[in-house]
């Protein structure tokens, strides 16, 4: 699990999470993967999110029930993508760290929502440490 709250009742999130958890973390999986492989599971969060924000209008406890069994296949998915000819093979870092991003964010939508942004920010540093590197 990942802790992105220092007060999850107001609404505080973590210092350093943005800055130096994330860039760590980005770190930690520049080497072992490509930036088309992150943006695809990036891009399915976003869109899961994109679902949820929709229906959360109407009721979020309902809403992040839909979600949770999406946010379970997508960790499936993840999973399935580690067989030895998968593109996921050599990537274990990167396994471990959505693996432990989706059980976080199945904690509930505030946990879900620190969960993204918590993503982007890694992202973010992925980008830069990958062009840095001039991959």
């Amino acid at each position: 699990m990942i802790v992105f709250y220092e007060d999850r009742e107001k609404g505080i999130l973590k210092k350093g999470l943005f800055d130096q958890e994330a860039k760590r973390q980005a770190e930690a999986i520049c080497k072992e993967l490509k930036s088309s492989q992150f943006r695809n599971y990036f891009a399915e969060l976003r869109a899961l999110e994109a679902r949820f924000q929709r229906e959360r209008r109407q009721e979020e406890a309902l809403a992040f029930r839909r979600l949770v069994p999406q946010l379970e296949l997508l960790k499936a998915k993840l999973h399935y993508n580690t067989r030895p000819q998968g593109p996921l093979k050599d990537a274990r870092n990167f396994v471990d760290f959505m693996e432990r991003l989706i059980d976080t964010a199945k904690g509930g939508p505030k946990e879900f929502e620190a969960a993204m942004l918590y993503l982007e920010a890694v992202l973010a540093y992925f980008y830069a440490l990958e062009r840095r590197e001039g991959r």
